[in-house]
């Protein structure tokens, strides 16, 4: 697990504005945080969902359909969240996104939490 990988994550039961279901979501978490998971006891992986409702925007980045993530989709940059790894179906990588789209993920998020 890398981050700029997106997996199928499973976001469980739907609550209010909450994303919900089996959907893609890219791990932002840095790789640091990912190569030691398994020696901690909180195994939190920090992501952002996918979605197939386009809409653009400050807060989206646009991944075009290729290798198996089936639908072009946006990266939800305001859905940032934490799950255990046991909801991350690390076992079938869709895609990776590339560096220019990682650096608008990058921009956009610092935007999105003041940071800079």
């Amino acid at each position: 697990m890398k981050r700029g990988e997106i997996y199928l994550t499973n976001f469980g039961k739907k609550y209010n504005s909450e994303f919900g279901k089996i959907r893609p979501a890219l791990i932002i978490q840095n790789n640091i945080a990912n190569r030691n998971i398994h020696k901690v006891q909180f195994k939190g992986v920090t992501l952002m969902p996918l979605s197939t409702n386009l809409c653009g925007g400050d807060l989206r980045v646009k991944v075009s359909k290729r290798d198996n993530l089936e639908k072009t989709s946006e990266i939800c940059i305001n859905e940032l969240c934490t799950l255990d790894i046991s909801r991350i179906n690390l076992e079938n990588l869709l895609t990776t996104i590339t560096t220019s789209e990682l650096e608008e993920v990058e921009q956009k998020l610092k935007r999105h939490l003041a940071l800079f």
